[in-house]
């Protein structure tokens, strides 16, 4: 069992509702696992009906853990291990709602008006945004998350909903 795993049954003691959910860039999925990620149950291509759509398939995926099996959490795992690639997120949303949820958070705008793709499916730049939000946008982005995990050089760390409030 992985570390998020133990700590979604230990969250779940006293919020039953929590769901675990893994953020997989696709690209990197394909890369590494020799697969390519497919719409259907249990997975939401996070670039489906946006103006990147034709790119879902490179693009970042969610996928509800409960819905396969645990040799693919385990190659999940390895692939979170090898590659910036991956993050496993704790809420409360079913899959769709989370997967709008993020969604919104694909674009944003630069002083200069043009439009620019935020990869915050990189464990990466998912830290960088951790540490450099003002306490508004950290709230923004992060509050709907009960905990956002991802390794960082090889350690396990988390962003939670405290952090949305705190620097």
């Amino acid at each position: 069992m992985l570390d998020v795993q133990s700590r979604l049954q230990k969250l779940q003691g006293t919020m039953p509702a929590l769901r675990l959910y893994a953020l997989v860039d696709g690209v990197q999925y394909q890369a590494k696992l020799g697969n390519t990620l497919q719409p259907g149950s249990g997975l939401f291509p996070l670039f489906a009906g946006t103006i990147d759509a034709a790119l879902a398939h490179a693009g970042p995926w969610l996928l509800d853990a409960a819905s396969v099996d645990e040799a693919t959490i385990s190659q999940l795992a390895e692939l979170e291990r090898n590659a910036p690639s991956l993050t496993w997120m704790i809420a409360f949303q079913d899959l769709e709602g989370l997967g709008q949820l993020l969604q919104l958070n694909l674009d944003v705008y630069l002083p200069d008006r043009r439009r620019a793709l935020l990869r915050f499916w990189d464990p990466r730049v998912l830290v960088n945004l951790a540490r450099t939000l003002d306490a508004a946008q950290r709230q923004e982005f992060f509050g709907h998350i009960h905990e956002w995990h991802l390794l960082l050089d090889g350690k396990r760390v988390w962003i939670g909903r405290h952090n949305a409030d705190t620097h």
